[in-house]
C-alpha cells in the first residue's frame, strides 16, 4: 500500500474505506487484517476507535464469522445505507492515492 500523498480523509474515513476496498474485491475483514493493511497510515489504537465510532455512525456493520486464517472473529463491512458515501470517497480520495 503506497502512501505518499496527504489524504483528506478522516482516520474513520480511511478505515472504512479500507473495508470498502476488501469488500468489493471479495476479501473478509476483520480488526487484525485492517492493522496490517493500514500499517504505517493508521495506528492500531486509532483503527480500534474508528471501528467503534463507525458502528455508532451506521457506516459499518459486523458478522462473526471464519477469517482466512481459519480462526472466528468479527467480519465488518459496510452497511447497505452507508454504500454510496463509502464508494463515493474510496473512489475520489482512497483508490487514487493508495491503489495506483
Amino acid at each position: 500500500m503506497r502512501t505518499e500523498a496527504k489524504n483528506p480523509l478522516s482516520n474513520e474515513f480511511k478505515v472504512a474505506a479500507e473495508i470498502y476496498h476488501c469488500q468489493i474485491n471479495h476479501e473478509v475483514v476483520w480488526y487484525g487484517k485492517l492493522v496490517e493493511r493500514l500499517a504505517g497510515v493508521v495506528s492500531k489504537n486509532t483503527i480500534s476507535n474508528a471501528i467503534e465510532t463507525l458502528f455508532d455512525w451506521g457506516i459499518i456493520k459486523a458478522e462473526f464469522g471464519e477469517t482466512e486464517t481459519g480462526r472466528a472473529g468479527r467480519l465488518l463491512m459496510i452497511s447497505n445505507e452507508a454504500k454510496p458515501l463509502i464508494k463515493e470517497l474510496y473512489e475520489k480520495y482512497w483508490k487514487p492515492v493508495v491503489y495506483q
